[in-house]
């Protein structure tokens, strides 16, 4: 099982730093006009299902990884709302 896991972590990690540069960006910027507001509202929510997914099966990795993607798109929901 140890290999699974680290195939889970690996494969969120990935996904965690794609979305740092928008996140970087648009805390530097304070700028998301280009950037659609229901699209993060679709991904956070999308996340936030992994992670109740995650819990459920009892699966540590989707649940860890999918909780770190889902504060940084909620960072940027924040600045999207905030900033327009």
């Amino acid at each position: 099982m140890l290999y699974v896991d680290i195939l889970g972590y690996l494969a969120g990690a990935l996904v965690v730093i794609s979305l740092l540069p928008q996140t970087i960006k648009s805390w530097r910027s304070k700028s998301t006009k280009d950037l659609s507001l229901w699209r993060y509202i679709i991904y956070c929510s999308g996340l936030l299902l992994w992670i109740l997914y995650a819990f459920l099966i009892q699966n540590g990795p989707v649940a860890f990884m999918n909780g770190l993607g889902l504060l940084l798109a909620l960072s940027i929901l924040f600045l999207k709302i905030k900033h327009g």
